[in-house]
């Protein structure tokens, strides 16, 4: 059975680091947490990841952990 979120926010990270042989890439919000986004995250084209890459954030709260549920890419041309 799959948990429902609890609560859905939105926040906006910048790209600290991509790994694209594993499919993961590391993201920190103005808070200074740090999210981590996977290739099959929803709204993600994920080979358009680069350090500085500003992304809005959906996380996905639930009663004890936040994941995040889709990541949609702010500056996709500005590299």
């Amino acid at each position: 059975m799959t948990p429902k979120a609890v609560k859905r926010s939105k926040v906006k990270a910048v790209t600290s680091e991509v790994l694209p042989t594993v499919g993961l890439a590391y993201m920190v919000d103005d808070d200074q947490q740090t999210w981590t986004v996977t290739r099959g995250n929803s709204g993600l084209t994920f080979d358009k990841l680069q350090p500085g890459t500003v992304c809005n954030l959906t996380i996905d709260h639930y009663d004890h952990y936040a994941l995040v549920g889709s990541c949609e890419l702010l500056n996709e041309g500005a590299h």
